[in-house]
Order: C-alpha cells, then sequence, then structure tokens
C-alpha cells in the first residue's frame, strides 16, 4: 500500500461517516480522498468501495443557496431543465487514484456540464437541422484564413455551464462499472481469440443522475433559436460519453 494523505487526515478520510453532513465535496474526494493506493487483487474492491461512500453523498445546503441565486440571475435569459434518462458520464478522467471520474464545479464539487460542451451539442445539431449559413455563423462563431494569423470570429450567443438541479433525497452521483470481457484478446500481442470462457474483470466507475439547469445568454430570437437545437440534442444525440451505449440522453 501507497499512503496518499496526510496521517493527521487519514482518519478522516478513512471513514467518511465522519464527515460533517451536508458539506463534503465530492469533487474533493473523487481526485484526493483515497486514503491509500491498493495493490493486488483488492484493487477493484477498495475502489468501488471508495465510490460507493461518495456516491451517499448529498448535495450541500451551500450548493442549492448557490443554485437558487444563479437561477434568479439567469431567469430573463433563455433557459430549459432536462431531466436524464437514464445517466451521465462526461469528463471521465484518469488523473486520479480512483482512475475515473466526472465532471464537476470547482467551487461545490456538483456535476455540471460545461459551457462547451453544451454549444458543441448545439454547433452538430445546427450541421443536421440549420442550413442557413450565416446564421450558424452568428450563432456559433467561425474561424477564417489558414495561416497562423486566422481571423477569429466569436459567436454571438453564450452558453453557459449547465447545473445540477438539487432535489430533496436526491443524490447527484451513482456507481456503475464498466467489465472487460475478454482480457487475453485486448492485452495481449498475439491477440487471443475473445471466447466465453474468459474471466470478466469489473472496473468501477461513476456517474451521474437527476436534472441539469441549461443556460443561454443572448438576443432573445437567436437564443430562442440556439434552445431548440439544444433540446434536440439531448433528446436525439445526448451529450457526454457512451451516448452509444445509452448514456447522457435527456428529456424536458
Amino acid at each position: 500500500m501507497t499512503q496518499l494523505c496526510r496521517d493527521k487526515i487519514k482518519p478522516l478520510l478513512a471513514d467518511l461517516s465522519k464527515l460533517k453532513a451536508g458539506y463534503a465535496h465530492p469533487g474533493l474526494l473523487l481526485t484526493k480522498g483515497l486514503v491509500e493506493f491498493p495493490e493486488g487483487s483488492k484493487v477493484g474492491e477498495i475502489k468501488a468501495k471508495r465510490i460507493r461512500e461518495i456516491c451517499e453523498i448529498n448535495h450541500s445546503i451551500i450548493y442549492a443557496e448557490a443554485y437558487q441565486r444563479w437561477k434568479a440571475a439567469t431567469r430573463d435569459f433563455a433557459h430549459t431543465e432536462a431531466a436524464l434518462v437514464g445517466r451521465l458520464y462526461i469528463g471521465v478522467t484518469r488523473d486520479n487514484a480512483l482512475e475515473t471520474g466526472v465532471t464537476v464545479s470547482h467551487t461545490y464539487g456538483m456535476p455540471m456540464i460545461p459551457g462547451s460542451a453544451v454549444k458543441g451539442l448545439c454547433r452538430a445539431c445546427a450541421g443536421d437541422w440549420l442550413e442557413n449559413k450565416e446564421a450558424v455563423r452568428y450563432l456559433f462563431g467561425n474561424v477564417w484564413g489558414e495561416s497562423d494569423e486566422e481571423k477569429i470570429e466569436v459567436g454571438g450567443l453564450i452558453f453557459h455551464d449547465a447545473w445540477w438541479i438539487p432535489e430533496n433525497g436526491k443524490k447527484p452521483f451513482v456507481p456503475e462499472v464498466v467489465t472487460v470481457h475478454h482480457q487475453d484478446y485486448y492485452g495481449s500481442e498475439g491477440k487471443q481469440a475473445a471466447t466465453d470462457f474468459d474471466s470478466p474483470v469489473p472496473a468501477p466507475q461513476i456517474a451521474v443522475q437527476g436534472s441539469f439547469n441549461f443556460v443561454i445568454e443572448g438576443d432573445p430570437a437567436w437564443a430562442k433559436l440556439a434552445l431548440r437545437l439544444l433540446r434536440e440534442g439531448l433528446s436525439h444525440r445526448g451529450v457526454g460519453a457512451k451516448t452509444s451505449s445509452g448514456y447522457g440522453y435527456f428529456s424536458e
């Protein structure tokens, strides 16, 4: 075992139940919350246990208040609330001891969908359903020229980060698992045949559930058009990773 935290905070992180209810920061626990790096056959078991503990954490009072302030501040912008049909994988990182993660707000540790992802989804939908190139250029901007001094044209709208909606009794995170069935096939240089006799090795993951509040700022008519593209994209394309497996789809 390799110790990953100071002795002074080790007892606290070893038992997450000791953390004050409603004030734990899931984002920090995901990246810094593992006490020791496990080795050997129990790696998956230890990581899965820590993920289950993080998934028991509810949103904080501070986050609920911040969300209400954000909602009030953006009430005059184009906005929509959408609920996940299943679960969401977004920002699946590999830069921490748990070797998995999701995109969370830096301040509150709650799930978020970056504005860049929202804008990218709308842009992809515009390519399918919006034929007017001038409209696309206004909505999303454009890059002109082929030299190093390209002229970048900024779009006319601001796509804000989508906030996770705090709900009573609804926890933001949920444990998931990805199972590699054919280790010999994927890992061997000789490419062993993939058979049904291989032993599956479950890899613990963490995903998001619940609803999000999407906000688009700008000229009301153009923002309304972008909002229509967003709604189509959320229900037909999905956002985040593993959309081909049914993740990341929303309904209003």
